[in-house]
Order: C-alpha cells, then sequence, then structure tokens
C-alpha cells in the first residue's frame, strides 16, 4: 500500500520520465560525446551532427520547462540553465571545423533557443557577429 501512494504521489514525474530525469542522462551522453568520449553511446563526427544533437536536446529542455511551468523548482532551472550553457559551448566551441557558414549559423541558433543565462547568450551573440562580420569581408574581398 505504500508504495501505491508513493507512485500516486509521484505520478507526474513518473509519466515524464523523458522530461525529468532522462533529460540529466540525455545531458551527459550529449556531453561526453561532444567531449569525444570514445566510450560515450553515440558518437558525433560532423558539425551537422553534433548541432542536430544538440537541438534535441535543448528541445527536450525546453519542453520539460513548458511541461513543468512555475511548478518546477528554482533550482531545477538552474540546472537546467547550466546543462544548455554547458552543451552549447561544446557545440559552439566545434564551430570552426571547415563547416559550412549555413551549419555555422545553424549551430548559433541552437545556442539561441536554449535557455541559458542571458550573459551566456550575449557572448555568443558577440561571436555570432564575429562570424558574420568575417562572412561578409570574405565575399567583399
Amino acid at each position: 500500500m505504500e508504495d501505491s501512494n508513493f507512485m500516486e504521489d509521484h505520478k507526474s514525474e513518473i509519466e515524464n520520465w523523458e522530461l525529468g530525469a532522462g533529460i540529466y542522462i540525455s545531458f551527459y551522453l550529449m556531453r561526453n560525446s561532444l567531449q569525444g568520449d570514445t566510450n560515450a553511446m553515440t558518437e558525433l563526427d560532423s558539425l551537422e551532427g553534433k548541432n542536430a544533437a544538440c537541438q534535441d536536446f535543448v528541445s527536450q529542455l525546453n519542453e520539460s520547462l513548458a511541461v513543468w511551468g512555475c511548478r518546477l523548482p528554482v533550482d531545477a532551472r538552474v540546472v537546467y540553465s547550466r546543462m544548455a550553457g554547458e552543451i552549447c559551448d561544446l557545440l559552439l566551441s566545434a564551430v570552426g571545423e571547415g563547416a559550412s557558414r549555413d551549419e555555422q549559423f545553424s549551430c548559433f541558433d541552437t545556442a539561441f533557443s536554449a535557455p541559458i543565462p542571458e550573459d551566456q547568450r550575449s557572448g555568443h551573440l558577440q561571436d555570432a557577429v564575429y562570424l558574420f562580420t568575417s562572412f561578409l569581408s570574405e565575399i567583399a574581398t
């Protein structure tokens, strides 16, 4: 009887596993893959593949924030923000790996859609402006 009461009390968390604990598992797998860990379950070779995986992770975070709304504790929001920030930093650190401009700009779009602090978003925006300026100067020459 005690187990069923416990299960009932945490019904929404169990129903939304992917939006709860599954995010943490996704984060660690994603981080290890982006860091090039050979033991990671998935290997992300191309910038396009890295970006697609990061887009999925960011979507998962944003969906969780939307589902939980104000019921999500502040501590959890901070953790989500840190996870998103770390994943975006790892993704954007790979932007210069010989990818096309479209792929590079797509990575910035992913970072801008992530639930990261405004100061970090501003830093990424400056990097995107620099990339765009470089692109314009290459066209001009």
